[in-house]
């Protein structure tokens, strides 16, 4: 069995605390845990594509505010796709920095699989068990499901999936209240979706 300083399981927030712990300790041995991309859920599904994604949509609502400039300028075609494409391309670009980051490090042994605790202070993973007096827990989140009638039957998005998306929807309806289902929503509104 494996024994570290620290362990923690997910790679997003936490590794504000895993980066000050090892600027006072820089000695330390510490187990990076993640079962999804590293990066946080922030990086890969949240905030940072969501702006990445506001960005060209604002610009399209400036050009179509142009007109009030004595600008006559208009959008002839917006490629959607290729919207999606650069916002992928951007995060993956930083999920990869990341990914060997945490594989290179000579404090950090990353272990992209799942954790499951089998006593205390005790993880496996993978094949292997370590242990820590110390385990930190920053899991993220996952979007909740509404028992909505009829909601599986028209299939729907979350936050988790709508980011592979190629083509804008014709129609999209937005659930939710959180700062990644508002900028989702002034998003898709900028494309003239009501």
């Amino acid at each position: 069995m494996k024994a570290y300083d620290l362990i923690v399981i997910g790679s997003g927030s936490a590794m504000e605390i895993v980066n000050a712990m090892l600027q006072e300790n820089q000695s330390m041995k510490v187990a990076i845990i993640d079962k999804d991309e590293p990066g946080g859920i922030c990086l890969t599904r949240g905030c940072i594509p969501s702006k990445i994604l506001l960005y060209p949509a604002e610009l399209v609502r400036t050009i179509d505010r142009a007109g009030e400039f004595g600008i006559d300028v208009s959008v002839k075609r917006i490629d959607f796709a290729k919207v999606m494409e650069r916002m992928r391309n951007l995060i993956n670009k930083d999920i990869n920095a990341i990914r060997q980051g945490l594989s290179h490090s000579e404090n950090i042994d990353y272990y992209p699989t799942v954790a499951e605790f089998t006593a205390p202070y005790t993880l496996k993973v993978g094949g292997n068990n370590i242990t820590s007096k110390m385990i930190i827990l920053c899991t993220g989140s996952r979007p909740a499901i509404p028992p909505i009638k009829g909601l599986q039957n028209v299939g729907y998005l979350t936050s988790d999936t709508i980011l592979k998306l190629d083509r804008l929807p014709e129609t999209t309806t937005i659930i939710g209240g959180g700062y990644v289902a508002a900028e989702y929503g002034d998003f898709f509104q900028l494309w003239g979706q009501k």
